[in-house]
């Protein structure tokens, strides 16, 4: 009986054993399967690492220097916008804000009323309730309140008297010119449609406000009519903007790009002190600027983008700012905190390191004598001419010794070499008056077009580009002169009619 039990007992056992057996090969299997798929996995994201890497890698050499290859003249053309890292200029304690000691101070000048007074009269005490008697002469206080009215637009009918002509033998009648046929609308409303479009307002948007301000609802098609009819009145005043830059002392220009139909264009800007030339193009080559600026005789000012070579004029100016872009990028790229064109600032290192002492001295050596020449013109009082032109020559002396030297760093000799080609173009500023060291005129009137590619996308069709050339042109030329663009569109308007509208007055 003992036997039996054990037998029984020594079965169970074993049953119990193959049992857990069983199981532990099912967990090892199901291991084994989870080994294989993590596995897999790490050689996926080792895979994907190593390209991630390779991005890496790439990004960093074409980052830090932004396109720094000889072809493309040493990112010349590439805006400051596009710049990816956040530049430090402020140095040393930091100004406050408001007024400046030893600063005159500014305020808005205390308009002249044009409506007689609103008087505020008082009954009795407002503290106690006491009855008051007559106002207390000489004791009145003010306040000069400026508001504008809610504006109505004016609706007016334009009369064609018609005659009988016995030689044809048909009615005849006057036309006016600032009236175009089938128009139903006036000059002020296309001159107000046309400074909404240069604010940067969508269609949309004018069709609203066109409803809210004046209670005017109007079509897109309209509103595109209306604009082009502006654009064909100052289009005579457009090419006088022309003949003004042709034959300015000195001229800033640049380029952005400019969708027309979806497809990628351009937009020229050419500026003078008092003028801006707007011109959409097709194309990013010597063309734009050889055309514009055919029978130029004065200095242009530019960035190192290659097709400004070909205009000839008495001098070009290199932008000194994007020669400094050129310093700071190779200062990124040697883990060097990138530093402004006139800093006094000495380098300061991002990561732990030896400083790339060649490298130092060929970057502080260039914006030493940029530097140096610039604050040369800007001394108080200012030299004379002939002591400008005569630094000028000790300034390009003191950078070719320093170009021609043997560098060994490659950014300094990239560097070095775009600036041999342009050395003739680095200290222009000094030998004429009035020419600026840098390129910010044309780059801030080119923000415009930035504005109305960044809200509409661009334009439809050519047509409404060279609507928008014109236009853009007169828009910010009248802000340099300081007068009102919807002033100077008025004023066109009068001069090419020929009658005027009587007996209609806006209130």
């Amino acid at each position: 009986m003992t036997n039996e039990n054990n037998t029984e007992n020594l079965d169970k056992y074993i049953r119990d054993l193959e049992r857990k057996n069983a199981n532990l090969e099912k967990e090892l299997e199901k291991e084994q399967n989870e080994k294989i798929i993590v596995i897999q996995e790490k050689k996926k994201l080792e895979k994907e690492n190593k390209e991630l890497k390779k991005q890496l890698t790439q990004l960093q050499s074409s980052l830090s220097a932004l396109a720094t290859s000889d072809k493309t003249a040493e990112a010349g053309g590439i805006p400051s916008s596009k710049t990816f890292y956040r530049r430090n200029r402020q140095e040393g304690k930091k100004k406050a804000t408001g007024g400046q000691p030893g600063h005159t101070g500014h305020g808005r000048k205390k308009p002249t009323p044009n409506l007689p007074p609103v008087y505020v009269t008082l009954d009795e005490c407002p503290d106690c309730g006491m009855p008051l008697d007559e106002p207390v002469k000489g004791a009145e206080q003010k306040r000069t309140v400026t508001d504008i009215p809610l504006p109505e637009h004016i609706v007016y009918e334009v009369i064609f008297l018609r005659y009988w002509c016995n030689k044809c033998n048909k009615l005849v009648r006057g036309e006016v010119p600032w009236l175009q046929p089938n128009q139903h609308f006036g000059p002020a409303v296309a001159s107000w449609i046309a400074y909404q479009r240069m604010l940067g307002l969508s269609i949309g948007k004018i069709q609203s406000s066109l409803y809210e301000t004046y209670e005017i609802t109007m079509g897109e098609a309209t509103i595109l009519k209306l604009e082009k009819w502006v654009a064909d009145t100052l289009k005579e005043d457009y090419e006088k903007l022309h003949e003004e830059i042709v034959k300015a002392a000195a001229v800033n220009a640049d380029e952005t790009g400019f969708r027309i139909d979806g497809k990628n264009s351009w937009l020229w800007v050419f500026t003078s002190t008092m003028a801006s030339f707007y011109k959409v193009a097709p194309t990013r080559g010597h063309t734009v600027p050889e055309e514009t600026l055919e029978g130029f005789n004065g200095v242009l000012g530019r960035d190192a983008w290659k097709p400004y070579d070909v205009v000839k004029c008495a001098g070009h100016q290199l932008d000194l700012l994007h020669v400094n872009r050129w310093l700071e990028r190779a200062e990124i790229k040697h883990r060097i905190e990138p530093r402004t064109l006139l800093t006094s600032k000495l380098a300061k290192l991002t990561k732990p390191g030896r400083p790339p002492g060649k490298f130092l001295e060929f970057v502080d050596g260039i914006r030493l004598i940029l530097k140096r020449a610039i604050e040369y013109t800007e001394n108080d009082p200012p030299p004379s001419m002939e002591e400008r032109k005569n630094a000028c020559k000790e300034f390009q002396n003191d950078m070719k010794v320093l170009l021609d030297r043997e560098w060994a760093d490659e950014d300094a000799i990239r560097i070095s070499k775009e600036l041999r080609k342009r050395q003739d173009m680095l200290f222009t500023f000094m030998e004429f008056e009035d020419v600026p060291w840098h390129n910010n005129d044309a780059e801030r009137a080119i923000r415009q077009g930035v504005l109305h590619r960044k809200i509409s996308g661009g334009r439809r069709t050519w047509k409404g580009a060279e609507v928008f050339e014109v236009i853009l042109s007169v828009y910010e030329t009248s802000k340099k002169r300081g007068q009102r663009f919807m002033g100077m569109v008025k004023k066109r308007f009068e001069q090419s009619s020929e009658c005027e509208i009587q007996n209609v007055t806006a209130s």
